[in-house]
C-alpha cells in the first residue's frame, strides 16, 4: 500500500491497483490534476478542513469518482453519493474500506462535535478524521491527528497505543501547528515509527 500525504488530513492511498482520496479539503482544489485518476473519494466529517461541499459535488458531476460519506456529511452534498454505515465493509477495486465510527474531538469550548467517521483500509491502515480514541481495533498503521481543539500530543501517543500500532502517520497539524519529531522521540522508545510526511510525500507501507 502507498500512502501519500496531502495538506491536514488529506491522503491518496493506492494498492491493488486502486486509488482513494480521503479527505480533500478547499486547500486541494488547484492540485486535482494532481492526484491523477482516482477510484473513490471518502470523506471522515464536515469540517472545513476535510470537506468541500462545492468540490465534493464536482467529483460527482465531472464524473471524477463516486463519494462516500457518513450521514452528517453527506447531506451537504448535492449530488449522488453512498451514505457510509458504521461497521459496513466498502469495496472500491481492489480496496476494501471498512467505515468505523468514533467521537470528533471535542471543540476549545468544550462541547461536542460533528458526526466522525474513521476508515479502515485493507486491514491496514486506518484514518481517524478528527478521533482520538477507539475501542476494539488495532491495526499496523494509524493515520491520527496530532494537533487539534482538543487533541495534542499525548492523545496522539494514547491513541498509537490503545490499537497497537506499529508506526503511525501523523495528520491534522496543517493549521494548529504540532511536532511530530517531538512525538517520536517517545514512541520510538515503545518500538513505534513516527512516518512524518512533508506534502506530497509517499510511503509504502
Amino acid at each position: 500500500m502507498r500512502i501519500t500525504r496531502y495538506f491536514q488530513s488529506c491522503l491518496l492511498i493506492e494498492d491493488e491497483g486502486s486509488r482513494i482520496l480521503v479527505d480533500p479539503s478547499g486547500q486541494e482544489k488547484e492540485r486535482l490534476d494532481d492526484f491523477g485518476k482516482l477510484d473513490a473519494i471518502f470523506y471522515t466529517h464536515e469540517h472545513g478542513d476535510h470537506f468541500d461541499a462545492d468540490m465534493a459535488k464536482d467529483f460527482v458531476e465531472q464524473g471524477i469518482a463516486p463519494v462516500y460519506a457518513n450521514q452528517s456529511t453527506a447531506k451537504q452534498i448535492e449530488a449522488s453519493k453512498t451514505i457510509v454505515e458504521d461497521g459496513k465493509e466498502y469495496e472500491v477495486g481492489g480496496i476494501k474500506v471498512k467505515a468505523m465510527e468514533l467521537s470528533h474531538c471535542l471543540m476549545v469550548d468544550g462541547s461536542a462535535s460533528v458526526q466522525n467517521t474513521g476508515y479502515l483500509f485493507n486491514g491496514k491502515l486506518f484514518h481517524a478524521g478528527d478521533g482520538k480514541e477507539l475501542d476494539g481495533l488495532e491495526v499496523e498503521t494509524l493515520a491520527a491527528p496530532i494537533s487539534g481543539p482538543d487533541i495534542s500530543l499525548k492523545d496522539a501517543y494514547a491513541f498509537t497505543m490503545q490499537v497497537k500500532a506499529k508506526q503511525i502517520l501523523p495528520i491534522h497539524y496543517d493549521y494548529l501547528g504540532g511536532n511530530p519529531d517531538f512525538l517520536g522521540s517517545y514512541l520510538n522508545k515503545k518500538g513505534v515509527k513516527v512516518r512524518a510526511l512533508t506534502i506530497g510525500d509517499s510511503i509504502e507501507i
